[in-house]
């Protein structure tokens, strides 16, 4: 039997490999278990324990240990085990190592044969072609778990109907309230309790990344397939990977904490609209600055090797977990962004959260003075930036983090950059750009929009919690933007988004009650005239006023007019 892999059931000397198009197949194992112990022969005694081995591994501080591990018939004497011992290596989770081991990686293709695998492919960037969907019920006011109407797409494909119409069945589905009544799937997510951010086809990439299951990440947050996919480095280097990293900050005065504890550089921005602007981006900026300086939990302040002004050191004498895992994650993101730019999005998360979690309390393979070096190179990279910019004669009109908005020769300056920081930058043509003010009147550095080749470009424009019907007028104008070709040709378009504007104001006045819902941490509320109200009791009316004042805010504040 040949087939993908789609999910895997653990039995009693034996897994139950699921494949696509709900096919099944048998394979023998066991089950391995890490644990610290003086006496391994009183955990021999158990009767499911059918090998024991003793092995070398060492800790993340370098110091060697024996771990003991034994192969077990059935995960329940795993977990009877895990109760009573130290055990360790937790992660990867025993279903992936044993996965892992036979060959059956999920989402890879196997040949399986008498009880055993026997062949193994890997699709590469491919996407394996299984079936997976998105299905979601809807209400007046949006996606609704009781909602009598449904939104599915399958593959790519949308559709849409009555839920009683809906009958589907998938490899994969992720589904929301009632629709999953109607949906079959081997594995079935569901979407009111996902903590993830990526799509269902972004997690399949997720269970290809870690090597893990799709059930065991439905659920997980981004830092659970960040740290998996650096416990199979440390795995594999034989490194334990703890349940928990006991670690202290050093003690430190205030002038060192003002010193070392800083974000990212971000700069007042030149107000007003330029032509012939461009965007200069550092791809992936902080994951590459931490493959970059081997930035590491385990080789921060471990040696002199690199000496920093902040007090920090870096230990180059191995590469650090944490940047091996960053490598092949970001080749990963670069190689699929031409493929399939969704599961490079699904990369890019985990990419992501990998800085902010070297600092997080819980991280078996950060520490907070790994996360002060971050920013330190960061802010320390994009001043160079900056200064090479003006010895080469290009204007500099903004800087975010890793981001620059100039003018001038920008293809020098990406090439001179790229040479002098080793990091790669991509960079893109703005016909024109405009850089705001706050309310208070001082530039707002985290809002922008312009014109590029392919269309409109904007940040901070538009945010979630926003009104559906005030969204859309922003959405609206700025597709009426988009028609200026340069600076001069924005003010002949104000006349348009007046009228834009007036219209959206009768909206108000007569708009369907949809147009009135924000999304407030996941709860869909509209401002009647007693004040806000949950829509999901039902539609009982709007604050005109509120509306209308809120319209005319964000048309002020945004585009200049009203």
């Amino acid at each position: 039997m040949e087939g993908y892999v789609i999910d895997a059931v653990p039995y009693r000397g034996r897994l139950k490999i699921v494949l696509d198009g709900f096919r099944e197949a048998w394979v023998r194992t066991t089950y391995p278990i890490y644990v610290m112990t003086d006496k391994p022969e009183a955990i021999m005694e158990h009767p499911s324990v059918v090998s024991h081995e003793e092995e070398d591994w060492r800790t993340l501080s370098g110091e060697r240990v024996k771990l003991h591990r034994y192969e077990l018939t059935d995960l329940d004497a795993w977990s009877y085990i895990s109760r009573r011992a130290t055990v360790v290596n937790q992660l990867p989770t025993v279903l992936s190592l044993v996965l892992d081991r036979l060959g059956a990686r999920p989402f890879r293709k196997v040949k399986i044969e008498d009880g055993r695998i026997v062949e193994s492919w890997d699709p590469g960037l491919s996407f394996p072609p299984v079936r997976y969907a998105t299905v979601i019920t809807h209400d007046w006011y949006g996606p609704a778990e009781e909602g009598g109407m449904f939104e599915a797409e399958v593959n790519g494909e949308v559709k849409r109907g009555f839920l009683r119409d809906l009958d589907l069945e998938v490899d994969v589905a992720g589904c929301f309230g009632r629709a999953c009544d109607h949906v079959r799937a081997p594995v079935k997510i569901r979407l009111e309790h996902k903590k993830s951010p990526v799509s269902v086809k972004g997690l399949i990439e997720w269970s290809y990344t870690c090597k893990t299951p799709l059930k065991e990440l439905v659920n997980a947050t981004i830092g659970k397939a960040l740290t998996t996919n650096e416990a199979w480095v440390a795995f594999e280097r034989k490194v334990v990977v703890p349940n928990l990293v006991p670690r202290v900050e050093k003690l430190r005065d205030m002038d060192e904490m003002l010193l070392n504890d800083k974000g990212g550089l971000v700069f007042f921005p030149r107000v007003g609209c330029f032509d012939d602007a461009w965007q200069i981006d550092f791809s992936s900026m902080y994951p590459s600055l931490i493959v970059k300086y081997n930035i590491s939990g385990e080789t921060v302040d471990a040696c002199d090797d690199v000496v920093t002004e902040i007090g920090h050191t870096i230990c180059n004498r191995e590469r650090g977990i944490v940047p091996e895992a960053l490598s092949w994650l970001i080749g990963r993101k670069e190689a699929l962004k031409p493929v399939d730019p969704e599961r490079a999005e699904a990369v890019k998360w985990i990419l992501v959260a990998s800085f902010g979690y070297l600092g997080y309390r819980n991280s078996k393979f950060g520490k907070i003075e790994a996360y002060e070096l971050v920013t330190y190179y960061a802010r320390k990279t994009l001043r160079r930036a900056v200064e090479i910019a003006r010895e080469m004669g290009v204007e500099v009109l903004h800087g975010i983090v890793d981001s620059l908005v100039v003018r001038g020769d920008a293809p020098q300056l990406v090439k001179r950059l790229e040479e002098e920081t080793g990091l790669r930058l991509r960079s893109t043509k703005l016909k024109w750009i405009v850089l705001g003010r706050r309310r208070d009147g001082l530039p707002y550095p985290m809002r922008y929009f312009g014109m590029t080749e392919e269309g409109m470009k904007y940040k901070g424009v538009i945010r979630r919690n926003m009104p559906n019907l005030v969204k859309e007028f922003l959405e609206s104008s700025m597709e009426i933007l988009s028609r200026a070709e340069s600076c001069d040709d924005l003010s002949k378009l104000r006349s348009n988004l007046v009228e834009n504007l007036m219209e959206y104001e009768r909206r108000v006045m007569h708009g369907e009650p949809r147009d009135f819902v924000m999304w407030i941490r996941g709860e869909p509320y509209v401002r009647g005239v007693r004040g806000f109200y949950n829509a999901r009791d039902g539609f009982m009316g709007r604050d005109s006023e509120y509306y209308l004042e809120y319209l005319r805010r964000t048309a002020r504040e945004v585009l200049g007019i009203g």
